[in-house]
C-alpha cells in the first residue's frame, strides 16, 4: 500500500486543497461510444417550434404595446398642455366642486363619529343607573321584609306582653 508522491501541479495553479487531493490511484473508466442517435418525434418538434415562435411573438407584441403606450401618454401630455384655458377653467371648477363636496363629507363623518360617541357614553350612563336601580329595588325589598318582619315580632311580643299583664292580674288578684 505504497502511495505514490502527490501530483505537482503546473506552475501557476495553486495546489490542490485537501478535498481534491487524490485518496489513492485513480480508476480507469471505460468509455462507450454511443451506437445511436436520439430522435425526437416529428409531431412534439414541431409542437416545440409552434411554442417557440409563439412566445416570441407575443413578447414581440408585448413590446410594441409598451411602445405605444409611451407615444399615447405623451401625446396627451402633450395635448393636455396645449388646452385652451376654459377647459382648464372649468376641469378647476370641477376640482374645487369635488374637493367641497370631501370636506362636507368628511365633517359630516366627523359628526357622526362625535353622535356615536355621546350615544356609547349616555348608552354606559343608563346602563349604570338601571343597576343602581336594580340595586336599590332589592334593597327596598329587604327593607319590606325587615319590616314585616319586625311588625310580626312587635305583635308577638305584644301578645306576650299582654299574657305577662294577664298572669300578674291574675296573681294579684289571688288566682291561682
Amino acid at each position: 500500500m505504497d502511495r505514490p508522491p502527490p501530483a505537482q501541479p503546473p506552475p501557476g495553479e495553486p495546489p490542490p486543497t485537501g478535498v481534491t487531493r487524490p485518496m489513492g490511484d485513480p480508476v480507469e473508466r471505460e468509455v462507450v461510444p454511443a451506437e445511436r442517435e436520439v430522435v425526437l418525434d416529428p409531431e412534439l418538434a414541431d409542437r416545440i417550434d409552434r411554442a417557440s415562435f409563439w412566445s416570441k411573438f407575443a413578447a414581440a407584441a408585448a413590446v410594441l404595446a409598451s411602445i405605444l403606450g409611451v407615444i399615447a401618454l405623451i401625446l396627451a401630455l402633450d395635448a393636455r398642455s396645449d388646452d385652451s384655458g376654459s377647459d382648464s377653467a372649468a376641469l378647476r371648477n370641477d376640482v374645487a366642486e369635488l374637493r367641497n363636496d370631501v370636506s362636507s363629507l368628511e365633517r359630516r363623518v366627523a359628526s357622526a363619529r362625535e353622535t356615536g360617541a355621546d350615544a356609547e357614553q349616555l348608552s354606559s350612563r343608563v346602563s349604570r343607573l338601571q343597576g343602581q336601580v336594580e340595586q336599590i329595588s332589592e334593597d327596598q325589598q329587604q327593607v319590606t321584609e325587615d319590616v314585616s318582619t319586625l311588625q310580626q315580632d312587635l305583635s308577638e311580643l305584644s301578645d306576650r306582653v299582654d299574657q305577662v299583664e294577664q298572669a300578674q292580674e291574675d296573681a294579684a288578684a289571688g288566682g291561682p
